[in-house]
């Protein structure tokens, strides 16, 4: 892709029916206190609430900075990825910054020290951040350990984006986002998700620098239409994922890996095909080698069900019949 770097950053907001949200999310971009120029790019993807009224507002309203996307068909519900047809081509800075229209950035700071450190530490992918986890009906609580400023190691990563820091603290070098691999594809077109695959992809070709501050706040179920609304209740949509996550894993295996990145990654791909096995029902299969291990570790109750389940296979079919799961 074409290097035109004309700014320091360029941020990535992708909205859609966030109407509730989003004039605090575009305020918390324009709060940034900077020594350098930033772009805003902002999609809205044919919402059918105010958000795009809301995007023309600012757009208009500081032109130098916002640039605003409208779509009239919902690129998302075509399975197109916006970030590749709509972001990627106008992206002009020299980093990447990501930010759904629903989370926000709580400190003004938070780019200024971002960009200080991958400017200073070459050798760097990414920087990223603690941040706030807001839920519906809960309070506000920190995402990640106060362990400090630190380096995020693969195998962390590699778990999955729960266990090492949220996207929207994610400042990264653009030729880490703009090319994407083979196994983001993967990752969108059997899942729906990339920033699984994207985090991968930073740990891979570089270090990740992990400030521990929280400077953004993650909405967690904000949005009923999101991808990750739901996943843990709707079994087909859980199904899917975990079987994407597990394409994406396989498809990682055929790039280069140090032994240590290979084992991880393994790792993780038979727990994940653990996963699927509970999900689908395969219980003799979960406490077969090499699976085993992980059923063990599941607890006692895990265990007792599934002797339960595998004693009565009879009850266990019509159970799962009477659910849904098996249709």
């Amino acid at each position: 892709m074409e290097e035109k770097t004309t700014c320091k950053v360029s941020v990535l907001c992708a909205a859609y029916n966030h109407e509730d949200f989003l004039r605090q999310t575009l305020d918390g971009f324009l709060s940034q206190k900077t020594d350098f120029p930033y772009e805003v790019l902002v999609n809205d993807d044919a919402s059918t609430d105010g958000t795009a009224e809301i995007l023309r507002e600012y757009a208009a309203r500081y032109p130098e900075v916002i640039r605003p996307f409208y779509q009239t068909e919902n690129l998302y519900s075509r399975r197109i990825n916006l970030y590749d047809v709509v972001f990627f081509p106008e992206v002009r800075g020299e980093y990447i910054a990501l930010c759904e229209g629903d989370d926000y950035w709580n400190d003004p700071e938070k780019l200024q020290l971002q960009v200080d450190w991958l400017d200073s530490h070459p050798d760097y992918s990414a920087c990223v951040h603690n941040s706030i986890g807001r839920f519906e009906d809960q309070p506000d609580q920190v995402l990640f350990a106060q362990d400090g400023d630190r380096d995020i190691p693969f195998s962390q990563v590699v778990q999955g984006m729960s266990h090492a820091y949220h996207t929207s603290s994610i400042l990264a070098r653009r030729e880490f986002i703009l090319n994407p691999p083979d196994y983001r594809n993967v990752a969108y077109e059997q899942g729906y998700f990339t920033d699984y695959a994207i985090g991968v992809r930073l740990c891979l070709s570089g270090k990740v620098r992990f400030l521990d501050r929280c400077m953004s706040v993650y909405r967690i179920g904000s949005n009923p239409s999101a991808w990750s609304k739901g996943v843990g209740q709707e079994y087909k949509k859980l199904r899917r994922f975990v079987s994407g996550e597990i394409a994406m894993l396989k498809t990682v295996k055929k790039h280069p890996l140090t032994p240590e990145q290979e084992a991880a990654v393994d790792q993780v791909i038979l727990e994940r095909e653990y996963e699927l096995m509970y999900i689908e029902g395969r219980v003799d299969e979960m406490v077969k080698p090499p699976y085993d291990k992980i059923h063990r570790s599941m607890g006692r109750g895990r265990v007792i069900s599934t002797q339960v389940k595998r004693m009565l296979p009879h009850l266990h079919r019509l159970y799962r019949k009477h659910r849904g799961y098996d249709d």
